[in-house]
């Protein structure tokens, strides 16, 4: 029996809190299926002062097993644990996350009311590593982001060289993304296309509406990514892309801030709510509709402002089946003192 150790990033505990190494287990589990090998036996431990995931399995990491190993959110460094001659000894491992641009993209652009990158992996891996449909080829795989703000979840896929779109209702959080993605190509040397287009429809309700999208392909190493942001309602997504486009969907609901519709629309019925249940009742049936059958949804919200069995009830009510471990439900952890946050998983 092999025994591994990885290394967990310091900035988790920062992140997490207490909570950390719960998490770490979960989004292992989470990415388990994904691996050549069982793993045995996980669990966290501190080894000469420094927390660790370890475990065991029966085979070697294969180069595609490092890669996971690698992306995932809490992971620093990839140890085989050896002993040598009685004492315990960690012998590092090789392990390259193949990553399609520098993943420290999206930590370089601050602001208020950002969701944290190390989370925004997580997220990404509790999705994936609930897909039930045919992986398409990387070149095909898109993710969207309905909630986007400045669009950290659209830096860290292109990052992993994923297809990452994202829409966000500010105009101004929208470009200042764009603007900076394409600052981030141009100061790397990185070859790259940029259009913008305007675009809109109707929406549910009849009610026209107009919108931008940005769009910015990157070539690299023989292959190209798209990175999209457009300004517009969340809620018109199967307006701006077509049916079964995207693979997953990831989306930070709005933590008690003022979201949904402006002034204007409040006599429409679309009223600004601090409770995410509503703008969810709206949305789902329209990023369901862009979601293919056997993609995933990864949702984050607070706890404080809607109970756990109200997201289960609305995420099944639009059809969505959630996985039945109970490892699941329990993600929640303390943000700060109006924050307790959880994340749902459910797949198409």
């Amino acid at each position: 029996m092999r025994s591994y150790a990885v290394m967990l990033n310091p900035g988790h505990n920062r992140v997490y809190f207490e909570a950390s190494r719960r998490l770490a287990l979960i989004e292992l589990s989470a990415v388990s299926r994904g691996l050549s090998f069982k793993i045995n036996n996980p669990r966290d431990e501190i080894i000469g002062g420094a927390a660790y995931l370890v475990f065991e399995t029966e085979t070697a990491p294969c180069e595609s097993d490092l890669i996971i190993l690698t992306r995932l959110s809490f992971s620093y460094a990839v140890f085989e644990r050896k002993n040598f001659f009685g004492e315990d000894a960690l012998v590092p491992l090789n392990a390259d996350g193949k990553y399609f641009l520098d993943e420290g993209i999206s930590r370089m652009l601050k602001y208020s009311g950002k969701t944290n990158e190390l989370f925004t992996r997580m997220m990404h891996n509790l999705a994936l590593g609930n897909l039930e449909c045919e992986s398409p080829s990387p070149d095909e795989f898109r993710v969207l982001d309905p909630l986007c703000g400045k669009g950290t979840t659209v830096f860290d896929c292109v990052s992993l060289g994923v297809n990452a779109y994202g829409i966000e209702k500010d105009e101004k959080l929208a470009h200042e993304g764009f603007v900076f993605l394409k600052k981030f190509l141009e100061t790397a040397k990185i070859k790259h296309e940029t259009h913008i287009e305007k675009c809109g429809g109707a929406d549910a309700e009849g009610n026209k509406f107009s919108a931008q999208r940005r769009r910015v392909s990157i070539k690299k190493d023989g292959r190209t990514v798209e990175a999209e942001i457009i300004s517009g309602d969340a809620r018109n997504a199967n307006t701006f892309y077509r049916k079964n486009y995207f693979d997953m969907i990831i989306g930070d609901l709005p933590y008690g801030i003022q979201h949904g519709a402006d002034d204007k629309n409040k006599s429409k019925g679309r009223s600004i709510t601090r409770n995410a249940s509503g703008l969810l009742n709206e949305a789902l049936p329209e990023w369901s509709k862009v979601l293919k059958k056997g993609g995933t949804i990864a949702l984050a919200w607070n706890l404080f402002l809607i109970p756990r069995s109200e997201m289960e009830n609305i995420l099944i009510a639009h059809g969505f089946k959630l996985p039945e471990e109970d490892l699941y439900k329990q993600i929640p952890h303390r943000v700060d003192q109006a924050i307790e946050r959880d994340v749902i998983v459910g797949c198409k």
